[in-house]
This record gives structure tokens, sequence and C-alpha cells, in this order.
């Protein structure tokens, strides 16, 4: 099976590949994973044909974005999309306890605790100005609201001030990554949210079935994110027999090629793992591998 998540084509407002590079852990330190492995890391997914980067403003605190700005400066056709409004760094939580309507929790700064989040107008016109600064950027490509509960894509006044924000040339385009079928129902309905991620993988399509067969789904473009799973996924794809290469590439590709996924999101950490699952898209994954996962899954 031929794969074309490295061809350029048609991605919402750009021209993008449908193979994106998560950086969650772009120069994340205190995981032992400094600057120079993450630009390195980012660097190779770019010179391999990526042409599609997700980042964070809570992203190694600041760090990763930083990374994005400088590697993507050099590579300008480069897609980035852009989330905010999850609290878990003390700038965001300072930012949010002025421009937000209540005083955030600080559980978000523990690695394990649950984030508070803030969208109101003038925090994410905050957070975005941020987002610019760090990645040296004149304008956003793709912002996201990071996480937002349904009530929270329905607010008349975030829904306003982010297609302000498109209008003033601040931001091309605006979506969210949400958790819930209940939120993505409400951002298909938004007026001017163009993009949407969703968790989606062969174990798990309940968001994208409610995505798909919601009225006015194809103004959106879907990005797959957490297409591998988690671990458990990854030991309970070890049951079909199939390795680590083969599992990788049937399961990016296998979300890929269902109907509603415009792109899938695939997060690396350091040049040797850019290449490992780079090289394994590039050779292509079975249509039995596929058919394989999707019965073990």
């Amino acid at each position: 099976m031929r794969t074309d998540l490295l061809e350029n084509g048609r991605l919402g407002e750009f021209e993008s590949t449908a193979l994106g590079v998560g950086t969650a852990r772009l120069g994340a330190f205190w995981q032992k994973r400094g600057i120079p492995e993450g630009t390195a890391a980012l660097s190779q997914a770019l010179d391999l044909g990526i042409g599609l980067v997700d980042t964070a403003d809570v992203y190694a605190r600041g760090i990763s974005e930083r990374i994005v700005g400088r590697v993507v400066r050099t590579r300008p056709s480069t897609v980035v999309m852009t989330k905010v409004g999850l609290l878990k760094t003390p700038l965001g939580l300072a930012s949010a306890a002025f421009g937000g309507e209540h005083r955030p929790g600080f559980t978000g700064l523990r690695a394990a605790g649950r984030a508070d989040t803030c969208f109101t107008p003038k925090y994410l016109r905050a957070a975005a100005h941020r987002c610019l600064k760090r990645q040296g950027r004149d304008e956003l490509d793709v912002l996201l609201l990071h996480e937002p509960r349904a009530a929270d894509v329905r607010r008349d006044d975030v829904v306003r001030e982010l297609n302000r924000m498109k209008q003033s040339g601040m931001i091309r385009a605006w979506g969210a990554s949400v958790r819930d079928a209940t939120a993505a129902k409400a951002l298909v309905d938004a007026p001017g949210a163009t993009w949407l991620q969703i968790p989606v993988n062969l174990g798990d399509t309940s968001i994208l079935d409610t995505v798909r067969s919601h009225p006015g789904r194809e103004r959106v473009t879907t990005v797959g994110i957490a297409v591998l799973g988690d671990g458990s996924l990854m030991r309970r794809a070890a049951a079909s027999g199939l390795d680590g290469s083969r599992i990788v590439a049937a399961l990016v590709e296998g979300v890929h090629g269902m109907d509603g996924v415009d792109a899938v999101l695939l997060g690396m950490s350091n040049p040797r793992h850019v290449r490992d699952n780079v090289g394994a898209i590039m050779r292509g994954a079975l249509e039995e591998d596929i058919r394989r996962l999707e019965e073990t899954l």
C-alpha cells in the first residue's frame, strides 16, 4: 500500500502534508530532552517531507514553541497549529487570574495533575500574542482552543474574538483540540471554525463517528491525534504478531484512511525516533496489517 501522507495537498486553508509532527516533548529538559535534540528532531522531520507541525503554549513550558519558531523560520511553507487555553504554566495561570472569570486552580502545575482552562477573549488574545513572540512570527497559521468543553466553544464572545483575530491578520484560521464528542459537535457548529483535532485510533473511533455524522463537518479540517493511543494500545497491538515499524505504519495509515480524517499527528522526540517512524510510513503499510490490527484492537 503506497502512502500519500507525505505528499503535499490541500489541507483546509493551506497546502501541506497529511502527516504532522507533534512536539509535546521537544525541549522537555526534566525528561532529559534538550533543546539541541529537539531542534534536530524537528529539523529532520521537516527535511524528510513533513509539512504540518503541532505545538502548544504549555509544551515544555514554552520551549517547544521556541524550537518550532527557530526551525520553521527557515521553512516558511510549514503549517503550524498552536494550542492555547490549558493552564499548566505559572505564566498561563497568572494571565488567567487577571484575564479570566474565576481564580484558576494550580493542580495543572503538577505532572499528573488535571489542568484548569481559560478561554475568555482577553486571555485568548494575550496568549496568542505570547505565542507569536515565542515563535518569532507575525501571524499564527492555526490557533486551537486546548481541550475546551462544549460550553466554551459555544460562547458567542469567544467565537467573536477568534473571528476578529482572524480578520485582523493575527491568525489565519482557528478551531479546537477536543477530548469528547459534545465539544467536537460544538466546534463544527461554531461560525468561522475550520480546524478540529480529535483522538482517534484503530481501537477507538467514537468521537470520529459522531463528527462524520454531524451536519456541516465538511467545513472543518479534521486532524487525528493519539493515533498510536497510549502505551496500552501499543502493547495490545503487539499481540497481532507484527513488529514495531509495521504496527506504527498500520496504525497511522489505518486512521488516515478513515472517512472524515484529513490529517494525522505523530509525536516524535529525537532524530532516531523521527527516522524510524517516518521510514516506516514511507515504506507503507500492508492492507492485511491494518485489518489484523483492527481485529486485534
